[in-house]
């Protein structure tokens, strides 16, 4: 989806790998980016354990940089409002969609919005360094 300021909302890619190791692949890649794992939400296995067998594989992993957030957050408080970040994988077994929530670029704020654009270039790299086949 395109928001009003012509830039994409998520970055996505889709794999081949298993949910296991895709999941290890994207953790890693945000670790060596510097970036904290807060939490991580395994939507679509409490659904199928709430009788659902069939529901497809959600999971969401909520990263946090308390450097990026003490920055954007002296620019503009109401930033927390997007914090912390999150990445999904969503899919069933061999055919996954991995897509990272790009942050926003604001009207007026060139200081946060030079940030924002850096935090959204690591984004894109997670991501394609998360779905590549290491052998």
């Amino acid at each position: 989806m395109i928001t009003a300021s012509g830039i994409p909302d998520a970055y996505e890619r889709s794999s081949g790998k298993n949910l296991r190791e895709l999941i290890e692949d994207v953790e890693f890649a945000i670790m060596e980016q510097n970036l904290r794992i807060v939490e991580r939400l395994h939507v679509g296995e409490a659904i199928r354990e709430r009788g659902n067998k069939d529901f497809p594989d959600y999971e969401i992993i909520l990263y946090c940089s308390l450097t990026f957030a003490e920055k954007i957050l002296k620019l503009d408080p109401q930033m927390i409002n997007s914090c912390p970040g999150r990445i999904t994988i969503r899919g069933k077994e061999g055919s996954y969609i991995l897509s990272a929530q790009l942050w926003q670029e604001l009207p007026g704020n060139e200081k946060l919005n030079v940030l924002i654009r850096d935090m959204n270039e690591i984004l894109v790299y997670i991501i394609d360094h998360a779905i590549l086949k290491w052998e």
